[in-house]
């Protein structure tokens, strides 16, 4: 799993750079490589906490599962929250860069996670 992250947001990092590069100075997000970072992480741990959880019970992966959901869900409104407070100018184009890539992140981790737990 962390082998396919790595790849993965070595792809996206490298998309992000090109699309910076060739679209218009107001679709530009210079935070998009660092939110890749910040998700790649973030994605790691919940996974290695949901597999840990999956270990324990089924009960206790869904309950995990639902709940880091929620909390990073959360976590991630706060942050976009603050980045708008502190850059007005730049917060459209970082919201949708941000959004884009909790997207990917998300079918990304439902797929890794199911073929950690098919296995098992």
């Amino acid at each position: 799993m962390i082998k396919n992250s790595i790849v993965f947001s070595f792809i996206l990092i490298v998309g992000a750079l090109l699309w910076n590069l060739f679209v218009p100075e107001n679709l530009k997000s210079p935070a998009a490589p660092y939110i890749v970072i910040y998700f790649f992480i973030a994605t790691i741990a919940t996974h290695q906490f949901l597999i840990n959880k999956n270990k324990q019970s089924p009960q206790n992966f869904i309950r995990a599962y639902l709940g880091s959901t929620a909390f990073r869900l959360f976590l991630n409104l706060i942050i976009i929250m603050i980045y708008m407070l502190v850059n007005r100018s730049g917060a459209m184009s970082f919201t949708l860069a941000f959004l884009a890539f909790y997207f990917l992140f998300l079918i990304f981790e439902i797929i890794s996670l199911q073929k950690d737990l098919k296995g098992k």
